[in-house]
């Protein structure tokens, strides 16, 4: 791998390990309903800028073929997925989610194995063993320091009531479980959009960013008709929580997206993955350092099986 791969690669990691400590700020004053609208505008506005700039005058190839696969790719990974990982975030904190669901690139070889039909490796199956065992060393832990009334400190909302704790603790663990399963599964499109319509980077961002805005500002548009008690007019969310969400949109979506589709055009995903999967770390630290948020030895320990694991199947 050259040097700027791996220098690229690990940059993205910093940026997307950012992105979930900046919304779990934002946060603060807003549920996760409305942080779909607000990072989907930040991103279209950002993209839109870019595409400007960079490419004048020239939009991207779209067929309906096309057009199908960036919504069912967008509407897995920044819609639903995004949309699982918040609420994680929110009922379990920013570093224990993120180290659940940094699991997706054992989703993305499965998806590989069982529709393009690659050959199984000792590799994969002590990933999978590893990233399994993490998840189960996570969940028998958080338990363990729940019951005995021992706040283990990672954001669960009230820890003091032993069952409401458990129920938040399962929750979040099982939302995260399910956005490393929608982005593991996403991985794979982006490649595949990204070659059918012979787009570069900033094309296959910038239509993803549209199509994100579209299913967004759509389902927001159903909740204020069809459910009105279940979201929260933006104009009232505080302004830092704004700049918040808004800034973690421009780094994940747009300069971490760019970058990292720049990465996958040039080299093998499975050689980016593994560096990129070193997010759970800094996010860990950075989580630390803004919210107190402490993760025991034995969690810290389980957390690494799942990013040691979700890196041997990518190799």
């Amino acid at each position: 791998m050259p040097v700027w791969g791996f220098l690229l690669s690990f940059f993205i990691a910093f940026l997307w390990a950012i992105s979930p400590v900046l919304m779990k700020e934002g946060l603060k004053s807003c549920s996760p309903s409305e942080v779909p609208a607000i990072r989907s505008a930040a991103f279209v506005v950002g993209m839109s800028i870019i595409m400007l700039y960079a490419q004048p005058g020239r939009m991207p190839y779209l067929t309906p073929k096309l057009l199908m696969y960036a919504f069912a790719s967008v509407g897995l990974s920044t819609f639903l997925g995004d949309l699982l990982y918040t609420q994680s975030i929110n009922l379990i904190g920013a570093s224990l989610a993120v180290s659940v669901s940094s699991a997706y690139p054992l989703v993305v070889t499965c998806f590989s194995i069982l529709i393009l039909g690659e050959r199984i490796t000792s590799l994969v199956w002590a990933g999978t063993i590893l990233v399994i065992a993490g998840l189960a060393v996570i969940e028998i832990e958080a338990s363990r320091a729940v019951r005995m009334k021992q706040a283990p400190n990672y954001g669960l909302v009230d820890i003091a009531e032993r069952s409401k704790a458990r129920r938040n603790l399962a929750k979040g663990v099982s939302l995260a479980l399910f956005a490393a399963l929608c982005w593991g599964i996403n991985m794979p499109l982006i490649k595949l959009t990204m070659d059918a319509g012979g787009w570069t980077p900033i094309e296959n961002y910038f239509v993803r960013s549209v199509t994100f805005f579209i299913l967004a500002w759509g389902m927001r548009w159903i909740q204020q008709r069809k459910f009105p008690n279940t979201i929260r007019p933006i104009e009232k969310i505080s302004f830092k929580s704004l700049m918040a969400l808004i800034l973690s949109a421009l780094l994940a979506l747009v300069l971490g997206g760019i970058l990292y589709g720049s990465c996958i055009a040039n080299l093998p995903v499975s050689v980016v993955t593994p560096i990129t999967a070193s997010s759970p770390f800094i996010t860990a630290i950075l989580s630390r350092i803004a919210f107190k948020e402490r993760m025991s030895l034995i969690q810290s320990a389980g957390a690494s099986l799942v990013v040691v694991g979700s890196i041997a199947v990518s190799l």
